[in-house]
């Protein structure tokens, strides 16, 4: 598949040698996605000097299993520091360290070489419900006092459980059990470790130490031994082995840090670094997380180191988000999304609301829930594909709503703003006077990225402090909500809370149902 690359600033000067000679200096970050892997090159002053996307698949062999083959990342990482290197005409050695981020919960088997020994299992995959319901019964109280999160079979933990239960063979010839990202520093450095972020969703460690729990791994019965040791997300963990400089096109000796997951790289690249400093990542699935200074254990979101030192991240979604308003677009077969934007903004706020769950797919944190569906309320006979791509805008933005209510008994004020929506300037101010929040859309598409630079800088001294870092961000016009929208949409969301509470038993017997007829969402 041709790769996208998009080049911008080539040189950037950086200091010199003790002979006084100037070097060039940049930082790679790379970011595998659940369907693409993403390298962007930036340079000392944080910005984008060329960037690669690669495609691959994913494979989904059951009902409920998703996986990915970790030759694909490999590839995709190959190709897409050729073309990065093409473009710019650099050096491999103008890199000064790299970076990589990845999506979390991914669960990968390893023999003693680092070579896959099976698909990884991604965070789709929810093959391990049983190993999950059997931590939930058993240890359900542990699980959550210690790690701060609850089981849930997309976790690596039961994932893991779930190899050793099913594919004992794979098990045993296992040295170590991976994440995507830890994965792909290990085929850079040979070093084994995972980063502290992803360790937080393990379901193995002590969410305030960071460390491994003895009490949770021997509940869970994983052998120790296959557990790589946690390292801090910009600790730099190895260098790029001859081998590997040979099969990525690096050059070896080149720093490499331990990595984040990829909410925690996009935090950091957003800027978020005080308590109560919250995000809004509204794309696919929309992501919304509140920055802390301790650790809750209510088990409403996930809980996870932040890239930060002594920060944490709760976490929490509206898992089919924006894209039901892409599957209505489908659904009508519109071909241009930005008519159908145009048709949302034909309509006046109040003009003809509706209500509608976007619970299309279930629902991870805060609500828990694989039962969960849509549903539509208020359709009238004059109801028209206008109103209902409002009621798509709308209620993506108050689900998020929802989800800040669940996890924080105060909403936030203010939030950064980054994905999808933020390419539409109606849907952003329907975001933001829905939310009843001050948003601050980011600039810069690629925010895990610039998290992953950010932290890559402060691990090979690129950078002395957070701060400094920090003060590289662009600065971006906030959007304030409309003063005025503020009674309709207190009225609008108390509905939409009330359509939650009301039905949620309604569509789990729906699913009950579907499942006792084999019907698959």
């Amino acid at each position: 598949m041709a790769p996208s690359v998009v080049a911008c600033l080539i040189t950037q000067k950086i200091g010199g040698d003790a002979k006084g000679e100037v070097r060039l200096s940049f930082i790679l970050t790379v970011d595998i996605g659940t369907s693409s892997l993403k390298a962007v090159l930036f340079n000392a002053e944080l910005n984008v000097v060329a960037q690669s996307k690669q495609e691959y698949p994913t494979s989904y062999p059951r009902i409920g299993w998703a996986e990915q083959d970790p030759d694909l990342w490999n590839d995709a990482l190959a190709r897409a520091v050729g073309c990065i290197l093409e473009r710019t005409g650099l050096r491999p050695d103008a890199i000064g360290g790299i970076g990589v981020d990845g999506m979390s919960s991914l669960m990968l088997p390893v023999d003693r070489e680092g070579n896959a020994l099976c698909p990884g299992l991604i965070w789709l995959d929810r093959r391990a419900q049983e190993q999950s319901d059997f931590v939930s019964r058993h240890y359900g109280n542990l699980q959550l006092r210690v790690s701060g999160n609850r089981s849930d079979p997309s976790n690596f933990g039961p994932k893991a459980m779930w190899l050793r239960d099913q594919r004992r063979d794979i098990y045993d010839a296992c040295a170590s059990l991976l994440h995507c990202s830890s994965y792909l520093v290990h085929q850079l450095t040979g070093v084994f470790l995972m980063n502290r972020s992803e360790a937080a969703l393990s379901q193995l460690c002590d969410i305030r130490s960071g460390t491994y729990s003895e009490e949770l791994i021997e509940a869970s019965g994983i052998d120790r031994r296959k557990l790589p040791e946690i390292a801090g997300c910009s600790d730099v963990v190895g260098r790029v082995t001859m081998a590997a400089a040979e099969r990525f096109g690096l050059a070896a000796g080149t720093p490499v840090i331990a990595g984040a997951m990829d909410n925690v790289a996009a935090t950091v690249g957003l800027g978020l670094r005080n308590d109560g400093d919250a995000y809004i990542a509204a794309g696919t699935a929309t992501n919304v997380g509140v920055l802390v200074d301790a650790p809750p254990v209510d088990g409403y979101g996930l809980t996870y180191h932040a890239g930060i030192e002594g920060k944490w991240l709760v976490n929490g979604s509206v898992d089919y988000g924006s894209a039901g308003l892409l599957w209505f677009r489908n659904l009508l077969g519109e071909k241009d999304f930005e008519k159908l934007c145009a048709d949302a903004e034909e309509v006046g706020r109040g003009e003809h609301p509706l209500v509608f769950l976007p619970y299309m797919t279930g629902q991870r944190a805060p609500l828990w829930s694989d039962a969960l569906s849509g549903i539509v309320m208020g359709v009238t006979p004059g109801t028209d594909r206008r109103h209902l791509a409002r009621m798509f805008m709308e209620s993506t933005a108050l689900g998020a709503r929802h989800v800040f209510q669940k996890l924080r008994a105060k909403r936030p004020s203010s939030a950064a703003l980054t994905g999808g929506i933020t390419n539409n300037r109606f849907w952003t101010g329907v975001f933001a006077d829905a939310t009843g929040m001050s948003l601050t859309p980011s600039r810069q598409k690629e925010v895990g990225n610039l998290g992953l630079a950010i932290l890559t800088g402060l691990g090979i001294g690129t950078f002395h402090s957070t701060d400094e870092a920090f003060s590289l961000l662009p600065v971006d016009c906030t959007r304030e909500p409309d003063p005025g929208s503020r009674g309709y949409y207190d009225d609008l969301f108390a509905l939409f809370d009330a359509a939650y509470e009301n039905n949620r038993s309604v569509l789990v017997q729906l699913d009950e149902i579907r499942r006792k007829y084999g019907v698959e969402k």
